[in-house]
């Protein structure tokens, strides 16, 4: 049995060998696209060149400054031949910045909590400004946090 197998294997083999041998190009999706290009239906109407003449804007074949023996046309000063150009209204100057002055003085000779805030740019947001930051200071100079909470006994 193991001779008839390998017999088989073998003719097969050169059956498939001279098979393909007779194809310039074997290319397996050539056979599904047969197998399913009849499911296809093609869109109904006439089929016609979008661009007949070419795309516009575009030059067909080599630029004309690639090409052997081109010469450039000659350069034309436009200065000489055109008109003196009407001379442009000066534009107006930029009003100067407003300079900030000083916050105002509290009721102790010291300036306020609101004056000492950034000030922000007047925008119309549709979004309201956050509530102001207040921060106590604790005797060292530092920042008082709040206590933690308290723990939960069962």
């Amino acid at each position: 049995m193991n001779r008839l197998a390998r017999t088989l294997t073998l003719a097969s083999t050169l059956a498939l060998g001279l098979l393909l041998s007779d194809c310039s190009s074997f290319d397996p999706t050539d056979i599904a696209d047969n197998l399913f290009a009849s499911q296809k239906k093609p869109l109904p109407g006439e089929r016609k060149p979008l661009f007949p003449q070419g795309t516009p804007g575009v030059t067909q074949g080599l630029p004309p400054e690639l090409v052997k023996g081109y010469q450039p046309p000659p350069v034309v000063d436009a200065s000489q031949d055109a008109p003196p150009a009407p001379e442009k209204p000066k534009p107006k100057p930029k009003p100067k910045p407003k300079v900030a002055t000083a916050p105002p003085a509290g009721p102790n000779g010291t300036a306020t909590a609101t004056a000492l805030a950034p000030s922000r740019p007047t925008t119309s947001s549709p979004w309201p400004d956050p509530p102001p930051t207040r921060q106590t200071a604790a005797p060292g100079g530092q920042v008082a946090w709040p206590d933690p909470p308290a723990p939960v006994t069962r």
